[in-house]
């Protein structure tokens, strides 16, 4: 179906999700992207997690506003920097 994932630093942990294309729309990426932001937050391994969402893809935008992430005014590499605290 996808993969999701987390890399974790001293500073906080970056986020990604794919979900394959046959599987999109039926919430996977949403509560695959949830519950990893919940166990890292129940592990209290990170304080922040982020991930970096081109300003175009509304799909990916609906994941983290799902994950209870919230788009700041940081932008990396033409990317919209989104943020939750854990």
């Amino acid at each position: 179906m996808g993969t999701v994932q987390a890399t974790v630093s001293a500073s906080g942990a970056e986020i990604a999700w794919v979900v394959g294309t046959p599987w999109q729309g039926r919430g996977i990426g949403s509560e695959a992207a949830s519950g990893l932001v919940a166990w890292l937050a129940r592990g209290a391994f990170v304080r922040t997690a982020v991930a970096h969402i081109h300003p175009d893809h509304h799909a990916s935008a609906a994941v983290a506003a799902a994950a209870g992430l919230s788009p700041t005014e940081r932008r990396q590499e033409g990317e919209v920097v989104w943020e939750v605290g854990t």
